[in-house]
C-alpha cells in the first residue's frame, strides 16, 4: 500500500510543480507587458503565496479531519482551470486575481502530499522519506523553467501556460484513479492535539522560521534574477536555465541529505543551509557574465538541498507526536508563503529607491540575521523546556 501510495504522490506532484516551474522564469516579462514593474511586479508575485498563507492553515486541519485524497484531487482540479485562466489575462488587477486563485489552489495541493507522506514515512527515516519526496518536487520546477525558455521563444510566451494547464490535468487524472485514500485520520483525529499547541511548539516554530527565512532568499532571486542575468545578455532561454540549474540540483541532493539529516544534527545542517543562502544571494550583484550566475546558482542549489530535509523531518515527527501531520505541515509551508510574499514586495519597494542591487544586499542581510539569530534562540528555547523529545537526540559527537 505504501508503495502505491508513494508512486501516485509521487507523479502527481510532479506534473503539478513541473507545470508551476513553467511560468516561473517567464512571469516578469509576461506582468511587464501589462506595464507592472517594481512593488505591482512584487505584488503578482506575492500574491500567490498571499493565497496559500491563507488557505493552508485551514486546509491542513480539515485533511486531518476528513482525509488527504479529496483535497489533493480539489486543488489539482482548480489548479488546471486557473492555468489556462492566464491567458484571458488583459489588465495587471486580472492578472493579481488569477495568481490568487492559482495560489489558493496550490494550497490544498503540495502541503496535503506532504502530510500524505508523513503519515506513512517509518519512523527514523523522515528524513530519506521527505528527501526523496522533495527531489520530485524540486526536479519537476527546475524542468519547467529549462523548458519553457524553449517553448516561449519558439511559441510565444503563452505556451508555457498551455503547457501547466495540460501537466496539471494529467496530475489530476492520475490522482483521482490511483491515490487511495488510507483513511488515517478516523483513529488520529480523535487524540489530536490543539491548533494552539501546535504554534507554541519551539520545534515547530524553527522548522518555520527556517523555511521562512530560505523562501525568503528565494522570493527576492525568482523576480530580480532574470533582469540581472537579461543585464548580463542572457535570452529567455538561458534565464529557464539558471532557475533550473539550483532547483535540479537541490531536487538531486535531497535524498544524501535527507538520508544525513536522519544520522546527524537536524539543527546543525538547517542553520549551515541558512548562512550558505545568505552569502550567496550577496554575491549576485558582483556576477560580471552569466556563467559566474551559473556557478551562484549550482551554490544556491546545495544550500537549498542543505537544510530542507533535516527541516520537513522535523515537522513530519512534530506532526506525528500531535497526531496532525496535515496541520503541521500547512503550518511549516506557511513560513514558506510569508518568505515568499515579504521578499517580492520588500525587493520591489528596495529596487525602487535604491536599485537592483541592494535588493540583494538587504536580503542578504536579513536571512543571516533574522533567521539565523532567531532559530538557534528557538531551538536553546526547545531544548531548555525539553521540548525537543520529539526529535531523535542529535549523536554527541554532533554539536547542535
Amino acid at each position: 500500500m505504501k508503495r502505491q501510495v508513494y508512486i501516485a504522490l509521487f507523479i502527481a506532484i510532479f506534473a503539478s510543480t513541473m507545470g508551476v516551474g513553467f511560468i516561473g522564469p517567464l512571469l516578469p516579462f509576461y506582468a511587464r507587458s501589462f506595464g507592472a514593474a517594481g512593488l505591482t511586479l512584487g505584488l503578482i508575485f506575492s500574491g500567490f503565496s498571499l493565497a496559500r498563507f491563507v488557505f493552508m492553515p485551514f486546509i491542513g486541519r480539515l485533511s486531518d479531519r476528513f482525509g488527504r485524497k479529496r483535497f489533493i484531487t480539489a486543488g489539482l482540479a482548480i489548479f488546471t482551470l486557473f492555468s489556462f485562466a492566464y491567458l484571458k489575462v488583459d489588465s495587471i488587477a486580472s492578472l493579481l486575481i488569477v495568481r490568487f486563485l492559482h495560489g489558493a489552489a496550490s494550497g490544498m495541493v503540495v502541503p496535503v502530499a506532504q502530510a500524505y507522506i508523513g503519515d506513512v514515512a517509518p519512523k527514523g527515516r523522515e528524513g530519506s522519506v521527505m528527501g526523496t519526496f522533495m527531489v520530485f518536487l524540486f526536479t519537476a520546477f527546475g524542468i519547467g523553467p529549462l523548458l519553457a525558455g524553449p517553448l516561449a521563444d519558439r511559441f510565444g510566451l503563452g505556451a508555457p501556460f498551455y503547457a501547466m494547464g495540460a501537466l496539471s490535468g494529467v496530475a489530476l487524472i492520475y490522482a483521482i484513479i490511483f491515490l487511495p485514500e488510507l483513511g488515517l485520520h478516523k483513529e488520529r483525529w480523535k487524540s489530536r492535539a490543539p491548533v494552539m499547541t501546535v504554534l507554541k511548539d519551539p520545534v515547530v516554530l524553527a522548522a518555520v522560521l527556517f523555511r521562512t527565512v530560505i523562501s525568503f532568499g528565494r522570493g527576492l532571486v525568482i523576480p530580480f534574477l532574470p533582469f540581472v542575468a537579461e543585464e548580463l545578455g542572457a535570452s529567455l532561454s538561458i534565464v529557464g536555465v539558471l532557475l533550473a540549474t539550483n532547483i535540479l540540483l537541490a531536487g538531486f541532493m535531497q535524498i544524501p541529505f535527507g538520508k544525513l539529516a536522519d544520522r546527524v544534527s537536524k539543527p546543525l545542517l538547517m542553520g549551515w543551509g541558512i548562512v550558505a543562502s545568505a552569502a550567496v544571494i550577496a554575491a549576485i550583484p558582483f556576477c560580471s557574465s552569466v556563467a559566474w550566475l551559473f556557478g551562484l546558482q549550482i551554490v544556491t542549489g546545495i544550500s537549498l538541498a542543505l537544510g530542507l530535509p533535516a527541516a520537513l523531518a522535523l515537522a513530519a515527527k512534530c506532526g506525528d507526536r500531535y497526531n496532525g501531520m496535515g496541520t503541521v505541515m500547512a503550518i511549516f509551508n506557511t513560513g514558506m508563503s510569508v518568505g515568499l510574499i515579504v521578499a517580492p514586495l520588500a525587493g520591489g519597494l528596495v529596487a525602487e529607491w535604491f536599485g537592483l542591487d541592494f535588493v540583494f544586499f538587504a536580503g542578504s542581510l536579513v536571512v543571516v540575521v533574522g533567521g539565523f539569530g532567531g532559530f538557534l534562540l528557538l531551538i536553546r528555547w526547545a531544548r531548555k523546556i525539553g521540548a525537543m523529545d520529539c526529535v531523535d537526540p542529535a549523536p554527541e559527537s554532533v554539536p547542535v
